[in-house]
């Protein structure tokens, strides 16, 4: 029961049902994870090549074992060091890369291989934190993420980056705002005091994370960002 994991859920849902027209034919989940967001595009696209990659390989055995289990044909996990491997241009119409930017040093180096995988009318959706993150509880103030190599960004920095890569913004605003960050906050206190009482409320704290789509903050704790690559004349 992770609220914050279901608002990153409700906002990638949104952007890619509202801005993506024309189904992608091929599809990479870059910093895939237990592969949450890949088993959600197979439900979406169920005729995409879908390809989960990411450097966590027990994380990758645990979702090759899952597609496994559901007889999942168009998703496969596979070993990828984003910010390192000579990867193939023109590859994926959408690039999925969800709270994974604050983890890698070189980000830029990133960026630039996400806009040469994607083919021209592709998208990236990228999801992060934002740089300044106010906590609503002072006992919570000094909660930091020891697996970041950065807090975040600001909204005006990432696109600035995007802009070098001639990449076009589609849609880009903060998540994570008033209904967000109260839900996200308790929820995340509650998992680390009680589970079970963490799970109890779960269900009311959801409903309020829920408003999070509805109330664009510019104070918000999160990025969403949907970008394209322009069509060669």
């Amino acid at each position: 029961p992770e609220i914050g994991f279901q608002i990153r859920y409700l906002h990638f849902k949104k952007i890619i049902t509202e801005h993506i027209k024309k189904n992608p034919r091929s599809i990479l989940d870059a910093g895939s994870g237990i592969g949450s967001y890949s088993f959600f595009l197979h439900t979406q696209y169920p005729r995409a090549k879908i390809t989960g990659g990411d450097i966590d390989k027990e994380k990758l055995s645990f979702s090759r074992k899952y597609i496994k289990l559901l007889k999942i044909k168009n998703v496969a996990f596979s070993y990828m060091d984003i910010s390192k491997q000579k990867l193939q241009k023109n590859k994926y119409d959408l690039i999925v890369s969800i709270d994974v930017l604050e983890h890698i040093k070189n980000y830029k180096q990133v960026l630039y291989n996400f806009s040469r995988l994607l083919k021209p009318g592709g998208y990236l959706y990228i999801h992060t934190p934002h740089e300044n993150q106010k906590r609503i509880f002072s006992f919570s103030k000094n909660w930091h993420h020891e697996d970041h190599v950065r807090e975040g960004f600001s909204k005006s920095k990432l696109i600035r980056e995007i802009g070098k890569l001639h990449l076009k913004v589609a849609t880009c605003y903060q998540t994570f705002g008033p209904f967000g960050r109260f839900s996200w906050e308790t929820n995340h206190v509650l998992l680390g005091k009680s589970f079970v009482l963490a799970g109890l409320l779960y269900p009311l704290l959801y409903a309020v994370a829920l408003l999070d789509i509805f109330v664009v903050d510019s104070n918000g704790w999160g990025i969403a960002l949907l970008v394209y690559k322009p069509l060669k004349k």
